[in-house]
């Protein structure tokens, strides 16, 4: 009788990611909490925790499921590039950023709620990330595919912005949406990315 080797552990940014997405499904199950950590920009000097809360809470379960899901695959599909704790300093560092460039330069979007403001940093810093090591491993051809994905990232992020503080309604979602968060999120993204990749060991090992 032969014993069967124990299962792979999962990637830790999957871990995180799965752990993360629970948390925004349980907030969202909270009767009342997403009122009381959304963004709100008149509240912040008052309340602030909401720069960073009023990312992990939601309009609707739609909202929540979907970007708990999204999550998850932005972490699978960077795993090779950009260990947990990098995967979560991007999303944090992406909702300080964006919840104050909202207040700053957006005025007039009074509240928000949601995770695909961060989402956007998570995707654009782990392509950006991708594209440095590559080219700093000397495998150009390496660099291509995520830089496609940079690429094709900007293009929608550019293309989807209204005129001025106008917050479209997107019917799938039954509820308005927010792109400026989406090219702020990009914007501390590709920026992170970058840092990430100049910061990086020529032959970096990643860890959890």
């Amino acid at each position: 009788m032969s014993l069967r080797p124990l299962p792979a552990a999962l990637p830790a940014p999957l871990l995180a990611a799965l752990a993360g997405g629970a948390l925004l499904l349980l907030l969202q199950a909270v009767p009342g909490l997403p009122s009381l950590l959304e963004y709100q920009r008149d509240a912040l000097p008052a309340e602030p925790w909401r720069l960073l809360t009023g990312h992990l809470v939601h309009v609707n379960w739609t909202h929540a499921l979907v970007n708990a899901a999204a999550w998850l695959v932005l972490a699978l599909l960077f795993t090779g590039s950009m260990a947990a704790r990098r995967q979560l300093l991007s999303l944090a560092l992406g909702a300080a950023f964006i919840s104050l460039a909202l207040a700053a330069w957006h005025p007039a979007i009074q509240w928000y709620r949601g995770a695909s403001g961060v989402l956007h940093t998570l995707f654009f810093a782990g392509a950006a990330t991708a594209v440095g090591r590559a080219l700093r491993a000397g495998r150009p051809r390496s660099a291509a595919a995520p830089l496609a994905l940079l690429a094709g990232g900007w293009i929608k992020v550019v293309v989807e912005q209204p005129a001025g503080g106008v917050t479209p309604y997107a019917e799938w979602l039954a509820a308005t949406t927010v792109p400026q968060a989406h090219l702020l999120g990009a914007i501390a993204g590709t920026a992170l990315g970058a840092l990430f990749a100049a910061t990086a060991q020529r032959s970096p090992r990643l860890r959890s």
